[in-house]
């Protein structure tokens, strides 16, 4: 009995965290040009939560940003984000993304991503040295089809 009211608990945070996203596309866009830093890890929803003692389906992965403060931000799963989804090696390691808030919402679209490491600044990437291209998504190469190499760069900045 105790589990069903906890799970329904969680499903009413879930939806009401959800609702303004849902209203929210014709809000307010002056918050939705403006870029900033968030420093934290990336890890799985289902990852944290579990620790919570709540179990999800497996069958939707959810990646966030779990940020120095313990805040959670969803990420929004597109070209900015994707790499995190198809490179587990990204996860759980310190992070810098450069993103935008979603209004009305904690949803973060990502710009640009930086590791950490040493507490320095590094350029995540990956390269293919037959056509010397970048890409900052895992796979392969749309040039040659060769793999594309991980490349983590201190930053020059």
């Amino acid at each position: 009995m105790f589990l069903n009211k906890q799970r329904f608990g969680l499903l009413a945070a879930l939806i009401a965290a959800l609702l303004p996203l849902c209203g929210g596309w014709a809000g307010d866009k002056k918050g939705s040009d403006k870029n900033a830093f968030y420093v934290g890890k990336v890890v799985s929803l289902a990852d944290v939560l579990a620790k919570q003692g709540v179990k999800i389906d497996p069958d939707h992965v959810v990646l966030v940003l779990q940020a120095d403060d313990g805040k959670l931000y969803p990420l929004v799963k597109d070209e900015g984000s994707r790499m995190f989804f198809k490179d587990t090696k990204l996860l759980n390691r310190p992070m810098r993304l450069t993103a935008r808030l979603i209004p009305n919402s904690q949803f973060l679209q990502v710009i640009n991503v930086h590791s950490i490491v040493n507490a320095k600044l590094h350029d995540v990437y990956y390269w293919c040295d037959i056509c010397t291209i970048k890409r900052f998504e895992a796979g392969i190469c749309d040039c040659c089809g060769d793999k594309m190499d991980f490349r983590e760069t201190l930053c020059k900045d």
